[in-house]
């Protein structure tokens, strides 16, 4: 049975990370670029979203993306950083994304240790901003599974259809704009997990 990521859960964790680290609502605005009001949404359950928000909340709190996208009931893979994850497709995470246009299927939610986040991602062209990209840290590939879809990066634009990748820095703008019908493609996320950004910052 596939485990859902709740907007209410996520949001209480959200909530709870912030003020276990004594920041303000305002302090984590400045830190992630994003509204006061927006983040208020986000603890009290009232928006779900996107992946690359959470990127950015995640790294903003000091904690791996992981941490936000446990399932509930989900203790990760924390016992054993080296453990191998098996994940059949029943038990898949879904990412509630209410009002995104995107389904998100996190394949890797339940190992807390990793440096890259995979995810199985469906999109519709009618369900698509045109103009809204996202913006995260780090590096993020692709691989498109079916369908056809424009790929903006920057001021980049690649065609892409089964079988294409892409691999792009993620701190740029970047979107798909879906030409017709389903598209659904492999996104991987990948970001310095916290101890190495800890020692970058350090350095």
């Amino acid at each position: 049975m596939k485990k859902t990521t709740g907007a209410p859960l996520m949001g209480q964790l959200v909530r709870r990370l912030r003020v276990r680290k004594g920041l303000r609502l305002e302090d984590l605005a400045r830190n992630t670029g994003f509204t006061k009001g927006f983040l208020s949404k986000i603890e009290n359950g009232k928006s779900s979203p996107p992946i690359a928000t959470l990127l950015r909340v995640a790294e903003a709190l000091d904690v791996d993306a992981a941490v936000l996208l446990q399932p509930p009931g989900g203790n990760g893979s924390a016992k054993d950083p080296h453990a191998s994850l098996h994940v059949t497709p029943a038990r898949r995470t879904l990412v509630e994304n209410r009002g995104t246009g995107y389904d998100y299927f996190a394949l890797a939610a339940r190992r807390l240790h990793k440096a890259m986040e995979p995810f199985l991602i469906t999109v519709r062209p009618e369900d698509v901003n045109p103009r809204k990209t996202f913006q995260h840290p780090g590096e993020e590939f692709i691989f498109v599974l079916e369908g056809r879809m424009d790929y903006k990066v920057g001021q980049e634009n690649f065609h892409l259809g089964p079988g294409d990748s892409l691999y792009f820095d993620s701190s740029r703008p970047h979107a798909p704009l879906p030409k017709k019908g389903l598209v659904t493609f492999l996104a991987v996320f990948y970001a310095p997990p916290r101890l190495e950004r800890g020692k970058h910052s350090r350095e």
